[in-house]
């Protein structure tokens, strides 16, 4: 039983193919919401798409890569004309660089961040206006309790290695996303967004 009622909200799910995000779809189908996933993995994301539509559930998908210009103004379009509204962002798409800060190339840092970080902020820009001016939605920016390890390797007693210091490349990119989160949540809370 959904614990709660989402009957006639419209949702798109970042990197909804598989994993957290297909779970976020899945529980956001659940408990009353349309919904869109758009991923990279494209053959993934439609088998996931259709799973989720045999409970009865409106759930489609879009091809998105939220790095792509073109893919994130389709994203929020398609979502539009397809699902009849747009309430409902959930930024989840990420990838993870697991290396030591000496051995991370600088191109594989720039892709993460420009996955975890900036397509964030990307998707969020895109669907803003919509919000907006209708008056109400949310957006949820899917961090990780890897953005606090690097506080917790601080604390006497606790064995670094123990905190996978090795993805620190990672837990930066995840602080980002707090930070950004809270960025946005002090522009666009007046709007009810």
């Amino acid at each position: 039983m959904a614990s709660h009622d989402l009957t006639g909200r419209k949702a798109l799910v970042t990197g909804g193919a598989r994993g957290i995000g297909a779970g976020i779809a899945q529980a956001l189908s659940a408990s009353g919401a349309s919904v869109m996933i758009g991923d990279v993995l494209a053959p993934l994301g439609r088998e996931t798409a259709a799973r989720l539509s045999q409970n009865g559930a409106k759930v489609g998908f879009v091809p998105l890569d939220v790095t792509s210009d073109s893919d994130w103004a389709g994203g929020v379009a398609t979502t539009i004309q397809e699902l009849g509204g747009f309430d409902i962002l959930v930024n989840n798409a990420g990838i993870e660089i697991t290396s030591l800060v000496v051995d991370t190339d600088a191109e594989s840092l720039r892709r993460m961040f420009d996955v975890n970080v900036h397509g964030q902020w990307l998707m969020s820009r895109a669907v803003s206006p919509h919000l907006v001016r209708q008056g109400w939605g949310r957006i949820i920016n899917v961090a990780s309790i890897a953005a606090f390890l690097h506080q917790l390797s601080a604390q006497p007693g606790v064995p670094a290695e123990d905190f996978s210091l090795s993805s620190f490349s990672y837990q930066h990119s995840k602080w980002s996303v707090m930070g950004l989160t809270r960025h946005m949540a002090g522009q666009l809370g007046q709007y009810n967004v």
